[in-house]
């Protein structure tokens, strides 16, 4: 017996270590390699196992592992119980996760947020407030992280404000910052850029998210001038601007075509070391093409080692846009002497072109090529 115990610890360190690597069909692997050996899982097996099965999407396996969970008699254990409630949540069985949550014996907090979480995953507000009510009426104490993914999920402006009311009467908000920018974020997706600014300011702490999240409030919006000033605010703290944040300015200077605020952004990118970060060297190549600059554009392009087929369709899209129809050829066939493959946005740009310097031949060419490369879909 203590041999067994000892083989299932080291079972359950591989798995353990395979889950929290993130190889999670590697970790389904382990598991029938133990179960060839004669070893039986555990309840600290099962939630890592649960675990790869909701990330993987695999109900199947999911629902053979809650067989083995009731073989072994673990199904009253509540740590399994709730794993099974997320993954049968996560593989989009939400009736087996809540049967599953109505047959525990004994829920801890984890157990009710885990449900919570599972209705605001199917956008089912309302159901994840009745929990939150339940929980209530039994004295639970809830926690800020019980209402983040109930945010997150609110379909209506009006869903929105009753959670926000119930998270300011229980003082949540002040001191915790991812439900303050969940809130931030419902606000800024109904519009309601005063109601997100004014969470903002009440907030005891920040973080680069919470300014990137007010920043891209503003930008999608179409305040820029208001967006560079929160971005003004934002360099007078202690908190770096990270990419996301760049990103947000970036599609802000695109909106405006303001070729100044464009420099001025990317000296402030390349200060920071953010240039060589995906998806922004793309971006910066848009940016510069919807300023009218294309040298600036191209030299962002040619700066690229390797460049991926979407900064080849924002070069060449610049080119077309701006109307340099035979650069954008010209830098087509460049790219098809890469190994970079052209996909749809690439062959429509490159068409574009082909209408716009008049060449009926080059166009049948292009089309030739689009249906040779199974991108049809195109033409059509």
């Amino acid at each position: 017996m203590l041999h067994l115990k000892r083989s299932l610890h080291k079972w359950n360190l591989m798995i353990r270590d395979s889950t929290n690597n993130g190889f999670f069909t590697h970790s389904l692997n382990i598991y029938s390699s133990m179960l060839q050996t004669g070893v039986h899982a555990n309840n600290y097996t099962f939630p890592l196992l649960l675990k790869a099965c909701a990330n993987i999407n695999s109900l199947r396996l999911g629902t053979l592992l809650h067989s083995h969970v009731l073989q072994l008699g673990f199904q009253l254990d509540p740590f399994v119980q709730t794993a099974l409630i997320d993954m049968y949540s996560k593989c989009s069985n939400l009736q087996a996760s809540r049967k599953v949550f109505d047959e525990m014996p004994f829920r801890t907090l984890v157990s009710w947020n885990s449900m919570i979480s599972s209705y605001s995953r199917a956008s089912l507000v309302d159901e994840a407030v009745l929990v939150l009510k339940e929980i209530w009426v039994l004295g639970l104490e809830l926690s800020a992280s019980t209402f983040v993914n109930v945010v997150s999920s609110c379909s209506t402006l009006g869903q929105g404000l009753s959670i926000h009311c119930c998270v300011f009467k229980l003082g949540l908000l002040s001191n915790e910052i991812p439900l303050a920018n969940s809130v931030m974020k419902m606000y800024v997706k109904f519009g309601r850029l005063d109601e997100a600014r004014l969470v903002f300011n009440e907030m005891g702490e920040s973080c680069s998210i919470s300014w990137a999240v007010i920043i891209g409030g503003f930008v999608n919006v179409g305040k820029v001038g208001e967006a560079f000033g929160v971005f003004n605010q934002m360099r007078r703290t202690s908190l770096k601007p990270d990419l996301i944040v760049f990103l947000k300015l970036i599609s802000g200077c695109s909106q405006e075509g303001n070729l100044l605020l464009a420099s001025l952004v990317h000296s402030l990118v390349l200060k920071c070391g953010c240039e060589d970060k995906d998806p922004i060297d793309n971006l910066l190549v848009s940016m510069y093409t919807r300023c009218g600059d294309l040298e600036s554009s191209r030299r962002v392009f040619d700066m690229v080692q390797e460049k991926n087929v979407f900064l080849w369709t924002s070069m060449i899209g610049g080119y077309a846009r701006l109307g340099y129809p035979a650069e954008a050829l010209n830098l087509f066939k460049r790219l098809l002497k890469t190994s970079v493959r052209p996909n749809e946005a690439t062959m429509a740009t490159v068409l574009s072109a082909c209408a716009d310097l008049g060449s009926l031949a080059l166009g049948e060419e292009i089309e030739e090529y689009i249906l040779s490369e199974h991108v049809d879909e195109v033409v059509g």
